[in-house]
């Protein structure tokens, strides 16, 4: 049976002075088993950036979800729940996550320093019907 949860992505960016071994390994605790890809840019001062792009999908991709979401605490947490829904466009939800807050392993929601995180379903009906099984 198909799931309903085609991908979940997220991105960070990784400066010079920042840890990038802690950076990832803290992404890599809330998305296990995702592709990671890196790539090196350079910033308007000639610095070295980083962008890490993880990506999850294949048929295990709802159970990822969950795992993801149950880490963030959507479910637990009301308030964090209608965040996670205002960020919701169409078959969409877009989750931002403070960098510096999961490096000491802490979520929170939004930060100056963000991890950008996709998740994709099939459809919106997907969407609304995965995160209504989910938050019962």
């Amino acid at each position: 049976m198909k799931g309903k949860v085609r991908t979940i992505e997220a991105a960070v960016f990784v400066h010079e002075t920042e840890d990038e071994q802690k950076i990832e390994s803290s992404i890599q605790n809330l998305m296990p088993d995702a592709l990671i890809q890196k790539e090196a840019l350079q910033g308007h001062y000639g610095n070295v950036i980083k962008k890490i792009n993880l990506k999850v999908e294949g048929p295990r991709t709802d159970e990822k979800l969950t795992y993801l979401l149950s880490k963030i605490g959507v479910f637990e947490k009301g308030d964090t729940f209608s965040k996670i829904m205002e960020g919701m466009d169409h078959n969409k939800i877009y989750i931002r996550i403070d960098k510096q807050e999961l490096v000491k392993n802490l979520i929170k929601l939004d930060g100056d320093n963000q991890i950008k995180i996709i998740i994709t379903f099939y459809s919106e009906r997907d969407a609304k019907e995965y995160l209504a099984e989910q938050g019962r």
